[in-house]
């Protein structure tokens, strides 16, 4: 199973979940992409700062996903700004 997340259902992860991702970006220019295999509920995520590091995180935990310096392209998201983020955390 897998989801497509797109702007109009990223609020289905809920406030908790948004509000870790939004701490994690840290600034405005930072992009996050989700993965999209599983069931959507705590999916792992990828933020690109605006220095173009890159952090894999996991999303049970909100920390450092050990296993991975970036994520399959195949098998995340297309990027979200953090105003994007901001407002699907305010849908919640």
């Amino acid at each position: 199973m897998s989801i497509q997340w797109n702007e109009e259902n990223l609020s289905l992860l809920g406030k908790n979940f948004l509000s870790n991702v939004i701490g994690n970006m840290r600034f405005e220019g930072s992009v996050v992409r989700f993965g999209e295999t599983g069931t959507g509920a705590q999916p792992n995520y990828q933020i690109t700062f605006p220095n173009e590091r890159i952090w894999t995180i996991r999303g049970s935990s909100h920390e450092t996903y050990e296993d991975a310096e970036k994520f399959n392209t195949d098998r995340i998201s297309d990027p979200f700004s953090f105003a994007v983020i901001r407002a699907a955390l305010q849908k919640c």
